[in-house]
């Protein structure tokens, strides 16, 4: 687990070196996850204009909890671990996420800073979109724009439940 002072000093997702794909392998990439199930293939090829792709090395620092960056990051291979900060600010691991699932998807929608922080846990291959990327998108094509912000609210919504169902089994009766 990385340090609290690595944590907030790291750069972040968007200094790394993007990777150069074309149109349709950034689309077959996405359409080997289960992310890619409410887009026909026609609809990806133009959504994936609207993303960045990134080759990342274990323990890369996506974003960390308190600042103000705005990009979802969906994940097409690897794992990535959510971290938050403890009373003391010592960071805890509170999940991992794996290939097909987003995370900071609440950060284009809001505008808000991290709520908690994103460290890949192996070597990674992510799909950007950031905040300015998902306006763009959503003038340009409002059909595909509503498509995902649908499938954004539903995430988080899946993301409240499960939340709301550990923090019953910890409170007492």
């Amino acid at each position: 687990m990385l340090s609290a002072q690595d944590l907030i000093k790291a750069p972040g997702l968007l200094a790394q070196e993007k990777k150069d794909l074309s149109i349709v392998e950034k689309a077959e990439l996405i359409d080997a996850t289960r992310w890619s199930v409410e887009f026909s293939f026609d609809q990806l090829k133009k959504l994936v204009r609207y993303m960045s792709v990134y080759d990342v090395a274990q323990d890369t620092v996506l974003f960390c909890e308190g600042e103000k960056s705005a990009y979802m990051v969906l994940i097409i291979k690897g794992r990535v671990d959510v971290v938050k900060f403890d009373s003391q600010r010592t960071p805890k691991k509170i999940t991992t996420i794996g290939p097909g699932k987003t995370i900071g998807e609440m950060s284009i929608i809001d505008g808000e800073p991290r709520s908690a922080s994103a460290v890949t846990g192996s070597d990674a291959t992510l799909f950007v979109m950031t905040a300015a990327q998902f306006n763009g998108l959503n003038e340009a094509m409002p059909g595909i724009g509503i498509t995902l912000a649908l499938k954004i609210a539903k995430q988080m919504s899946q993301y409240l439940r499960q939340t709301s169902g550990r923090l019953i089994d910890h409170l007492g009766d």
